[in-house]
């Protein structure tokens, strides 16, 4: 995983800044906060081969 996913993944999932926190400590803009936020969560769910939904873990979605 790139560096700066893993950042916006600890930031805004783990420590749970805002979208704003987190683009004055990486010192970007929201919108790529949104978009690496969502690239990141989405590339995290494959190498973990989990399929999100309603929170839960669908193993049967396979």
């Amino acid at each position: 995983m790139k560096p700066h996913h893993r950042n916006v993944l600890i930031l805004r999932g783990i420590k749970v800044y805002s979208i704003r926190e987190t683009a004055e400590i990486l010192g970007t803009s929201e919108a790529k906060v949104r978009v690496d936020f969502h690239r990141a969560t989405k590339e995290l769910k494959k190498v973990l081969h989990v399929d999100w939904i309603g929170g839960l873990a669908n193993e049967y979605s396979k």
